[in-house]
């Protein structure tokens, strides 16, 4: 609390125990992507691994799957095999009660969201997921959209209270030593399996973010 000499400070926000949203991360819109495919693919693929080693509650989105499909085949191979799916009708995931209560199911505060498209249903379903007093890691380098200049909706979500991220920086901070990089049976079994599945994120493709100049 504020004593009118010290402000108020923000709360730092460090990633704990998150649970991972995937937001229509479905073939038709990677089709259709503004940017280069697979470095995208490539770490969404990284970001199952990770939910499925480190037992991250895990929750898929589709929309119209029988027409745009579900996910790419990189995906649905290492799919966490406690994960749930549901086809979404509306572009805010928040906008059907069962998906609002799928989420609530997680029993996490603290969310990595991914998918597509940035713009649109990304944008609406993170904006609910604040205003429902989630904290939102935005994986930036695991989101596409078929709009190429998406600053506009990172700044929003940011200004609302989202927390920027990548895939690299949360898988650094779960693990939070350097004693699990050269002993991954430190960590426990999820580590041990994940490390060597998950690789150097520093040899990764590089990713396109939002230009400078449009943020």
């Amino acid at each position: 609390m504020s004593d009118g000499i010290h402000p108020q400070r923000t709360p730092v926000l460090r990633l704990t125990r998150p649970a991972v949203v995937l937001i229509d991360a479905q073939p038709a819109f990677l089709d259709i992507m503004a940017g280069p495919r697979f470095p995208v693919v490539l770490r969404l693929e990284k970001l199952l691994l990770m939910a499925a080693h480190l037992e991250l509650p895990t929750l898929a989105t589709f929309e119209r799957p029988q027409q745009n499909g579900r996910l790419p085949d990189r995906c649905e191979a290492v799919w966490p095999a406690h994960g749930t799916r549901h086809e979404k009708h509306t572009y805010d995931c928040c906008g059907q009660q069962e998906i609002v209560a799928a989420v609530e199911a997680l029993d996490r505060r603290q969310l990595l969201v991914a998918g597509a498209e940035t713009d649109v249903c990304v944008l609406q379903s993170v904006l609910s997921l604040l205003d429902r007093g989630h904290e939102v890691f935005l994986l930036e380098d695991c989101l596409f959209s078929s709009e190429p200049h998406v600053a506009p909706a990172l700044r929003r979500m940011y200004s609302s209270g989202a927390v920027p991220c990548t895939l690299k920086t949360a898988f650094y901070e779960l693990m939070r030593s350097v004693r699990i990089v050269d002993d991954p049976t430190s960590g426990g079994p999820g580590w041990e399996r994940l490390v060597p599945a998950f690789g150097e994120p520093e040899l990764w493709p590089d990713w396109r973010p939002a230009s400078g100049a449009d943020l």
